[in-house]
């Protein structure tokens, strides 16, 4: 099956995945992960795909993967649409958006602190998510209830039940639910008709998340069930590789040729897309001093290939990414669908996109 809205106008761009494919492969045939798409799109709407399906059957440009933590950029960019706008200050305390939390904790952050992972707040155990299944509304009393761990603005501390104030935020500008407020904002405007918090009715085009015991049918429908009540917007989307493509072009610069629709100014994608946390370190899990190089809902990472310094990216915990390259004015985006997939799956295929790319 193909993308009718990717396909149809422009030629199909002239780069060579091959390489990029066979890593993916290696990484498939090692059973570290179990299938890979990948695609590559350019300024001008020009598209290459390649799929290892492995032993998921057929994959294409409307295959839908769980995005996991890649939720937070998508987000992040409706976000920034309000603030573009001039509806919403990033460093304003939320509780001026959100009465019921003027005089909490919660209250007191800012948009900024919260996409920058600076608020201070505690955020849920992913065990939790798993074992308890919390709502919405479970999820959203937490955050409210929550006390400051640290002061707002003052430590790096990855979050994503914080990320339910930028839904509530959404919600209350749109004077509409979360989910009809993205939308409207972001997903409908770049015909992103796959994204959904609710994947149920596309159930026979999903390819389940492996590797935490939910191969059985019975136990995917209960984690459907779960994401569609849970629409967690720090980690809850399902999508699709054209569905990141469309989001991806949409970020490139104006002046790189780009004729597909915008939803940002320039302004609003340098200002998510730069370092916000310059000269920050950060102490991980392994014990190992990081720096922290944060945009808002869009990590700028350390590593660059040669004539690029500005590339921004988000992964999520099943494998999946999108990496924007605003200097050579292209986005790569790559799936596949197993749980706590190392990182270096799908970094080494864009190091391989990279090197085609010239």
């Amino acid at each position: 099956m193909t993308d009718p809205v990717l396909t149809s106008a422009p030629p199909p761009l002239d780069l060579d995945l091959g390489p990029a494919r066979q890593t993916a492969n290696r990484w498939v045939a090692d059973g570290v992960v179990p299938c890979a798409a990948i695609g590559v799109i350019d300024a001008a709407g020009r598209l290459r795909c390649d799929f290892v399906p492995g032993s998921e059957g057929t994959i294409d440009l409307r295959t839908v993967f769980f995005l996991a933590s890649l939720t937070k950029g998508i987000v992040a960019t409706a976000v920034m649409r309000y603030a573009d706008e001039g509806r919403l200050d990033l460093e304003t305390p939320l509780g001026r958006y959100l009465p019921d939390l003027d005089g909490s904790d919660a209250g007191t952050v800012t948009a900024k602190q919260v996409l920058t992972h600076t608020s201070g707040l505690p955020d849920m155990p992913v065990e939790s998510l798993r074992k308890d299944r919390p709502t919405f509304e479970d999820a959203r009393r937490f955050v409210a209830e929550s006390r400051l761990l640290t002061e707002p603005g003052q430590v790096y501390r990855y979050n994503s039940v914080a990320f339910m104030l930028l839904a509530e935020v959404m919600s209350a500008l749109s004077a509409r639910p979360f989910e009809e407020a993205l939308a409207e904002r972001l997903t409908e405007p770049l015909g992103m008709t796959d994204s959904t918090f609710d994947a149920r009715p596309l159930r026979d085009r999903i390819k389940p998340v492996r590797g935490i015991g939910a191969d059985n049918r019975v136990v995917q429908e209960v984690l459907l069930r779960f994401m569609a009540q849970a629409t967690m917007p720090g980690g809850g989307l399902f999508g699709t590789l054209g569905d990141l493509l469309r989001l991806g072009r949409a970020l490139l610069p104006a002046d790189s040729g780009s004729a597909g629709p915008r939803v940002l100014s320039q302004a609003a994608i340098d200002e998510m897309t730069r370092n916000h946390t310059e000269g920050w370190t950060h102490v991980s899990e392994d014990g190992v001093e990081r720096e922290v190089r944060q945009g808002l809902g869009w990590r700028v990472p350390q590593r660059h290939w040669s004539g690029s310094h500005h590339a921004f990216t988000h992964g999520g915990i099943s494998g999946g990414r999108l990496w924007v390259e605003p200097e050579g004015g292209f986005a790569v985006a790559f799936l596949t669908n197993h749980w706590q997939a190392p990182i270096e799956v799908s970094l080494s295929v864009i190091d391989q996109v990279y090197e085609a790319w010239g």
